[in-house]
This record gives C-alpha cells, structure tokens and sequence, in this order.
C-alpha cells in the first residue's frame, strides 16, 4: 500500500466522521423541534428570572373538548397534575414553565407536562400574563389537545357590569376587612377577622380574575395565619394552613367571600 492510498483512506474516514457528526446534529435538532406537542422550544437568550413561571392560571379541574375519550386533568398548586379517564385509570406528572423564543427576539411561555418518568406529555400556551383565569388549554402548535375549565359554579348575572378594577379597594364587614391589590399580573387579597384586640386570624388569597364570570379565583393556594400578640407585647405568627381556596364575588356594590376551606366568609355581605 503507497502513501497516497493511506492518505486517500486517512482523508476519506475523516470525512465520513465529519458528515456523521452533522447528521447526529442534524437529528437532535429535529428531535427537538417536536417536543412538547409540536412545540419547539429554547432558552438560551432568555433571562428566566423575568418570566411568571407560575402555574397559578390554571390551577383547577379541566376536561377535555372534541375527543371520545373526554380525559380529566386536574392541576394542583404544588406543579404537579393527574390525568384521569373514562376507565377510571388515572397518570400522574410535574409541570413547569419554559418560553419559546422568536426570531424577532420576542418569546411565549409555554406549561410543560412530564409524567413522572420524565418524558413529555403536552405543553399547553400560557396566556394568563394580564392577570386573568385561564379558561382554555391548547397543546402545541397544533392545538391537537383542547382541555375546557370546569366550574363549579356561575356567576353569570350582571357580569356585563363588572370589570376587574372594580373589585381593588377596601371592602369591610363588621370585625372583617378585605383589601384587594393588584401587583404585577396577581390579585392579592388580605383579609383580617379580628377576634379582639391582641388576637386576629389573616387569609392571603392570590387570585386571578375569571373574564368569563367576573370574580377574583384563588384555585388553592391561600394562605391562613393566627396573628397574636401577648401582654408582653411579644408577637406570634401561626400558620394555620397554606392550602386555602375562594372565590370573591361582588354585584351591585356588594362584595361576597366564598371560602372553601371552611365556609368563612358565609352570609358576610362587603362594602367598599
């Protein structure tokens, strides 16, 4: 064998390692391109401390629209969901937030569902940025998965003539307050019970306003405190639980708290 054949063999063996790599490269990007539900998503330029990564729009029960099969997904405030059907068997998972970058520069949010494998099971659009409940789940680009809301009630009557500022402000009944804020794309509602003078029991609600019914929702992750202060003048801060829900309901100027923990906020009517 001369020099020039080895050469040749040398020459053509890096070439075929140099294609092969490409190849491998070329793949994964197509790998990756149909993740998520046909959705393809990256991070790299995308500063995630600016992103709402969380999952409090869509906290709630969903069913599925337009299939035979009509599963249930329920979300959970922790970032995990279960995934029920028709036969009674039911999936479990985690969720979190990733962006799908533009070429623009611009990006859009995206749920991410994992089972608990690891492996992918949707990515549904995040539309809640302005502060709202969200009503819809809409998988990938396709929107091949359609999951509607379930509410467990209405609240329909004279929601023409509600919008979401109507309900921020002080809203007091008796010994109760309610302050309701907005911050950044979150309602947040204190509400103080003073018992006496040195003891007070404190919920903190993170809402999200429901277009669809006009009410403030928190789906569940409220937070209840016992707030005392001793002769000493000492103070204590107990917590009662971290799992509260509600919905704050106000027609014709009057504004009601429908606590599902425990039923609170019954026959309490608020007034600004």
């Amino acid at each position: 064998m001369n020099k020039s054949s080895v050469h040749r063999r040398i020459s053509n063996g890096k070439v075929v390692r140099e294609k092969l790599g490409w190849f491998i490269f070329f793949v994964m990007i197509v790998a990756l391109s149909f993740g998520y539900g046909n959705l393809s998503v990256s991070s790299a330029a995308v500063n995630m401390n600016n992103i709402d990564t969380s999952v409090q729009g869509i906290i709630g029960v969903w069913r599925e629209d337009g299939s035979q099969e009509s599963r249930t997904l329920k979300v959970n405030p922790d970032y995990t969901y279960e995934l029920s059907d028709n036969s009674g068997n039911t999936s479990y998972g985690t969720i979190k937030v990733v962006v799908e970058e533009h070429p623009d520069g611009s990006y859009s949010p995206w749920y991410v569902f994992d089972d608990n494998a690891g492996k992918n099971w949707a990515g549904f659009s995040k539309d809640d940025e302005d502060g709202t409940l969200q009503t819809d789940l809409w998988s990938g680009q396709d929107g091949a998965m359609h999951f509607i809301r379930c509410y467990s009630k209405a609240y329909q009557d004279n929601s023409q003539e509600v919008a979401a500022k109507d309900y921020l402000g002080v809203w007091g009944c008796g010994r109760c307050s309610i302050l309701i804020e907005q911050k950044n794309n979150a309602y947040i509602a204190t509400i103080t019970w003073a018992s006496s003078a040195a003891e007070h029991r404190q919920w903190i609600y993170n809402c999200r306003y429901d277009k669809q019914n006009a009410i403030l929702i928190c789906p569940g992750n409220g937070i209840c405190t016992d707030l005392i202060v001793y002769e000493n003048g000492k103070e204590a801060d107990i917590n009662v639980y971290d799992d509260g829900s509600c919905e704050l309901v106000m027609r014709n100027g009057i504004l009601r708290w429908d606590d599902h923990k425990e039923n609170a906020g019954q026959d309490m009517d608020f007034i600004q």
